[in-house]
């Protein structure tokens, strides 16, 4: 079979048709791809086995020599573009991420929690902050419970597509095992970032929009599970610490200065 339309460009990926229903993810011809391609494999193979709203996960193949995954596919728009430049828009579908990060969490699961030991070796890995800086973050890190949720860890608006069917939450690379606050955390942190993707709509543009977005999707998921700013605030400094190496120079940069600012807090 020959791959269809191009219908999405990643860092580590393109995505194509395939076939009438399915699309096809063919990982970049680099030393990593064949490294992500099976981590993303076994963590779509968990997901298939439990109640989430995903796109269904068919198998692995090779095509020109590249590593592929092959997903349902799903027709909709993203989130990320389906939001329009006002409070009310913007009020709803931030909302109906908390729901939909609420409802992933509620998800039992019985393997074995991993989130914190990922965020330690992260932290550990980069060389943008100093040894004295990591120690303190570690520190606060190994006081933070375990937690024994499915964290999606990269859970944004454009990684959410409305589907007739429904929300669909694509892109589970990244999924671990570990405590819903990080989780949110880590959300929370990549929605206030200055970072912006590639033709990013207007309400993204708009500081104000996106600092509403945060607070409404935060109280949202607060009023939902309980939790409040305090069990968010505990896990900031790791989760910074640990998004450095993922970031170019400059969004580094922005990270490193609100690490900085709440280790001298």
């Amino acid at each position: 079979m020959k791959i269809g339309e191009l219908l999405g460009t990643g860092n580590t990926a393109n995505v194509y048709q395939w076939g009438n229903t399915e699309v096809i993810k063919i990982f970049h011809d680099h030393i990593c791809s064949m490294h992500e391609a099976q981590k993303e494999a076994s963590h779509a193979e968990m997901i298939n086995d439990l109640n989430l709203r995903t796109p269904k996960y068919s198998g692995s193949i090779e095509y020109e020599g590249k590593p592929c995954l092959i997903y349902e596919r799903i027709d909709g728009p993203t989130m990320l573009r389906q939001i329009e430049a006002s409070k009310s828009s913007v009020s709803y579908y931030a909302r109906l991420m908390a729901q939909l990060h609420f409802e992933m969490h509620k998800v039992e699961i019985t393997r074995t929690s991993n989130l914190k030991d990922e965020i330690t070796n992260r932290i550990n890995m980069t060389s943008k902050i100093k040894e004295s800086e990591k120690q303190p973050v570690h520190a606060i890190l190994g006081a933070l419970p375990e937690g024994n949720a499915i964290c999606h860890y990269d859970f944004h608006p454009d990684n959410i597509i409305l589907s007739s069917n429904g929300p669909i939450i694509i892109d589970w690379i990244n999924v671990l095992i570990g405590h819903p606050a990080a989780d949110v955390a880590r959300s929370s942190m990549m929605i206030q970032s200055h970072a912006l993707p590639p033709n990013a709509p207007r309400w993204l543009n708009e500081r104000e929009y996106r600092e509403f977005f945060d607070e409404e999707y935060v109280r949202e998921y607060f009023m939902l599970s309980g939790m409040d700013q305090s069990m968010l605030d505990d896990w900031m400094a790791p989760t910074l610490a640990a998004r450095i190496d993922e970031l170019n120079q400059e969004a580094q940069s922005e990270i490193i200065d609100k690490l900085r600012n709440i280790l001298m807090n």
